[in-house]
């Protein structure tokens, strides 16, 4: 921590610090933390950490999605963690149940939880502080409750933590839910047993074919995780349109690895070959008819 430039400052405290255009605070405790900016009533964004922005060391931290909810002028409460903890600790869990008890979740008009994987499952298991609700919930997990998922082999050191804390079943949270866009790949055993877990019906069921457990990258690199958020949070994203968003998914690597290691795992090695052939075909006529189009696009008026 030697390097740490304690210079640098978070965008969100530059919001709400003594000059700052915002109301807002910061907790710590523990291996936790939580920010609010207050930019609207209407709409408030509750965010927690996944495994990729859990543990980040240095003080210009943000919580997951601040740039994009800032950019929408929405409020936002961005819950951190210090590592993979699934949020599993007493003095995070006390600190939110405050907050509903105080009515702080009742000064906005609608509310909405996001996150992925292990974010995903905090979005989901604390939606029962804010009934009615929407929550966006990427590849999520249901629990990491051993007697309850005991086929859940991944993410050790989140099975290791205590799961007798209440919040501890997203399963057992939704009765009080408005609607959850759970996006999850339906050939991905794993992804797919946790949201089967869940009740079904307030769930609206996004099913990312050659997704694998990496949701938020492959929307991100379709430069769908933008639109989809901002449609979901509101509560007026339809799921027919998502079907015709991803198509072409089949053009990313990440797409063509995912269902290689689905081929592989249910036996079908033998179709590996053919699968990457037709990949590659489809990814040089997209690119092709790509460049046709800029070229097209390029001639002067008079050229067409």
């Amino acid at each position: 921590m030697e390097d740490v430039d304690h210079n640098k400052i978070p965008s969100w405290y530059g919001e709400i610090f003594p000059a700052g255009g915002n109301d807002g605070w910061y907790h710590k405790f523990g291996e936790h933390a939580a920010s609010f900016v207050e930019r609207d009533t209407a709409q408030l964004v509750i965010s927690f950490d996944n495994l990729s922005d859990a543990g980040y060391p240095y003080p210009d931290i943000e919580p997951w999605a601040g740039k994009f909810v800032r950019e929408n002028g929405w409020s936002h409460l961005g819950i951190y963690a210090r590592g993979p903890s699934w949020f599993r600790d007493q003095k995070l869990i006390a600190f939110l149940e405050q907050l509903e008890r105080t009515g702080f979740f009742r000064g906005f008009e609608k509310i909405a939880l996001i996150g992925t994987s292990m974010g995903g499952f905090a979005a989901l298991t604390f939606s029962s502080l804010c009934p009615g609700a929407t929550v966006v919930a990427l590849s999520p997990q249901s629990t990491l409750q051993s007697d309850l998922v005991p086929w859940e082999t991944r993410f050790g050191k989140g099975r290791d933590r205590d799961w007798s804390l209440p919040f501890s079943d997203a399963a057992s949270q939704l009765n009080g839910l408005g609607k959850a866009y759970v996006l999850y790949d339906p050939f991905f055993a794993p992804d797919k047993r946790h949201v089967m877990r869940l009740p079904q019906q307030k769930l609206i069921h996004l099913q990312g074919f050659g997704f694998g457990h990496k949701s938020a990258v492959v929307l991100r690199r379709l430069g769908l995780l933008k639109p989809f958020m901002q449609g979901a949070i509101s509560g007026e994203f339809q799921p027919s349109e998502f079907y015709k968003w991803i198509r072409k998914r089949r053009e990313l690597y990440v797409y063509r690895i995912v269902m290689e290691t689905h081929l592989s795992t249910r036996g079908k090695d033998d179709r590996i070959a053919r699968f990457r052939r037709a990949f590659r075909t489809n990814r040089r006529k997209s690119q092709l008819s790509a460049a046709a189009v800029d070229e097209q696009s390029a001639k002067l008026p008079g050229e067409r």
